[in-house]
């Protein structure tokens, strides 16, 4: 960076000398590397060598490296002390600037936020920006955003790559919509390619007008594919494979290589998974299952059976002649059943998200189906007899695997359900509870095949191996709650709540619990959820044990940092509430605030960065983030909440 820059940033910690310091490590410690693609048609990209420093699970570059590399505007305004960015602009080195980017990162070093002024084609942004050794570095997806770049990141090779000619697409989960996407490329020619991606773009993206390049910087930007067996040895990442393959297609170029898959899925596994008392037989089921789709024939699991349930290969959708239209159907039955739902699948495709084809499925199965019998779905629908919920549940199953839902059957002794992979976790769907999604923990007990349904959720889990799980009780870290939204739990339910667990509560307390709401309301942030919260912070308001006591009107331990901090204090019980919930929405999302902000701390937040309660807990969030250290912290505001609604 420029000597002017660095005389800036230094001036800046000068002035800012109270500032909170946090350490930055070297990207290349952790084995990371650095790749820039400037044409549409170069998937992988060339390799570079830019000083990269991490903090806090982010990855932070100097501006002009940045502006270099990917050629856009990046210029200094002495006299206004800002630097002004122009994403249109070619990059244009200054007098005296090297042409060689050298990473100077050997070391952990100290990072300072600082106040950099910055302008965006001329409009006054804030991004957080540190300083390091003197010198600004930003947020690679921060500054994507705002230049509109792609960000891909490969988490089985660790390397970051940068795509000057994509648009930004923030990171994201493998959807049903993806998977239906790449079920129709499988099969398809890649003369197809043009019009399939035009129709799936706007719905993968949630953008009207979206285009081929929207769709694959969507998919590079997933964070954990599932694994895609692209022959009978070779396997790939399906976001980066599908990606790769489509850049090839629409711009006539060949397809770089894209970096293959080589993990043995018994080393996906959590490591609880076979602390069962039948661990030998589940390790031998997971072997199986580690064969069938890690071996020589990975796309076919014909000849694969487990010994305690169902075995299905969730990478490809079910034929409708398989074994899940029971009662032997006929190929004619099945051809005709097929052709029948054909139009109603259609629509389904063309759903956005995974919530609205699980909606879909089950009013399509309410429309067509009567239940009692034992009827196959194949030959039942239009209500032409009635069938078993096993059956229900194998037609469920099927439109799943046309949805491009990743789902499983299980059953008890009596009754059959489907284990589905919706937005980024396992539940059950139950025809006979409607389209609310069950907990997998209600349903253990009564599972014939618990074993089953676990190692199932394992196997066939997107990314497992990164996932946070450190229990083998599902739900609570598989089912996640979001921050943002509007209170399910009333002000007297709240009360009833504190009452119970603190008979002795403060009258003052009582009479603020409406504040929650209001506040939250006001900020678009879930009251109770903030409520929830404060009963952990303070001991359900006894205060025994915390680092707040009731007169600092703070309830959430606002600025306690470690052991012995009083943290902030606030005139008011209403302000002290409003703190929190600017917090929880620094958390949540990237919305602007509706108050004047109060929180002392909000800034320092990287804004969206645990929009779920379970990802408040540091331990259990996938980015590092954060609202406290401890394990299990957003797991017990879950139960704390779940409580509350029961009163």
């Amino acid at each position: 960076m420029l000597k002017r820059l660095i005389f800036t940033a230094f001036a800046v910690a000068a002035l800012t000398g109270t500032a909170s310091a946090v350490t930055a490590t070297p990207a290349s410690a952790g084995g990371q590397t650095f790749y820039v693609s400037a044409a549409l048609s170069d998937t992988a990209g060339s390799k570079a060598n830019p000083t990269i420093y991490n903090i806090a699970g982010n990855t932070y570059f100097k501006l002009r490296d940045l502006g270099r590399l990917l050629d856009f505007g990046v210029t200094y305004d002495a006299k206004t002390n800002a630097v002004h960015i122009s994403p249109d602009s070619s990059y244009i080195p200054e007098d005296g600037e090297s042409n060689t980017i050298e990473n100077t990162a050997t070391t952990s070093a100290q990072a300072t936020a600082t106040p950099q002024t910055l302008y965006l084609d001329g409009k006054r942004i804030t991004p957080t920006v540190y300083n390091i050794k003197g010198n600004n570095y930003i947020g690679l997806r921060a500054l994507a955003e705002l230049v509109d770049f792609g960000v891909s990141y490969n988490y089985d090779n660790r390397r970051i790559t940068a795509y000057a000619a994509y648009p930004y697409a923030e990171e994201t989960v493998w959807t049903a919509a993806m998977n239906d996407l790449a079920d129709n490329l499988r099969v398809l020619s890649n003369t197809s390619y043009a019009s399939t991606t035009a129709r799936y773009a706007p719905v993968i993206t949630g953008e009207q007008g979206a285009d081929w390049k929207a769709l694959v910087s969507e998919l590079r930007a997933v964070k954990n594919a599932p694994v895609y067996a692209a022959s009978s040895n070779k396997l790939y990442r399906s976001n980066l494979y599908w990606s790769d393959r489509i850049t090839a297609a629409l711009t006539g170029s060949t397809v770089a290589a894209t970096p293959q898959y080589n993990v043995r899925l018994s080393e996906l596994a959590d490591a609880d998974l076979f602390d069962n008392p039948d661990k030998s037989s589940l390790q031998a089921d997971f072997e199986t299952m580690s064969a069938a789709y890690l071996g020589t024939q990975p796309t076919t699991l014909s000849s694969v059976s487990v010994s305690n349930g169902y075995s299905k290969n969730a990478r490809n959708r079910v034929k409708l002649a398989g074994t899940y239209t029971l009662n032997n159907a006929t190929a004619e039955q099945a051809a005709a059943a097929k052709k029948y739902f054909s139009n109603d699948m259609a629509k389904l495709s063309a759903l956005t998200t995974d919530q609205q084809r699980l909606s879909y499925i089950y009013q399509l199965l309410q429309r067509e189906y009567r239940t009692g019998g034992s009827a196959s779905w194949v030959t039942a629908y239009g209500r032409n007899g009635s069938v078993s919920s096993r059956s229900l549940a194998a037609a469920a199953d099927w439109m799943f695997a046309e949805a491009g839902i990743p789902a499983f059957l299980a059953q008890s002794w009596s009754t059959a359900w489907n284990i589905v992979y919706i937005d980024g976790s396992w539940a059950v769907f139950d025809f006979s509870k409607g389209d609310t999604l069950q907990s997998l923990d209600n349903y253990r007990l009564i599972d014939t095949n618990p074993g089953s349904t676990l190692l199932l959720t394992q196997v066939m889990r997107p990314g497992s191996a990164y996932y946070q799980v450190q229990s083998a009780t599902i739900d609570r870290y598989f089912t996640y709650t979001s921050i943002e939204g509007t209170a399910k739990a009333t002000a007297k339910q709240m009360q009833a709540y504190i009452k119970k667990v603190n008979p002795n509560v403060a009258q003052s307390v009582i009479d603020m619990i409406p504040l929650y709401l209001s506040e939250g309301q006001a900020e678009g942030i879930r009251g109770d959820i903030a409520f929830a919260q404060s009963c952990l912070e303070t001991g359900n308001f006894t205060f025994k044990d915390s680092a707040v006591k009731l007169e600092q009107n703070n309830f959430c331990g606002l600025g306690v940092l470690d052991n012995g901090m009083l943290g902030a204090s606030f005139a008011t019980p209403q302000l002290g509430i409003r703190a929190q919930i600017q917090h929880l929405k620094a958390y949540a999302n990237r919305s602007p605030l509706k108050n004047e902000v109060i929180d002392p701390r909000f800034s320092l937040v990287t804004r969206g960065s645990a929009p779920t309660i379970q990802y408040l807990g540091i331990q259990e969030n996938p980015q590092g983030y954060g609202w406290a250290a401890g394990a299990d912290y957003g797991v017990k505001i879950q139960n704390i909440l779940e409580n509350i609604l029961t009163m």
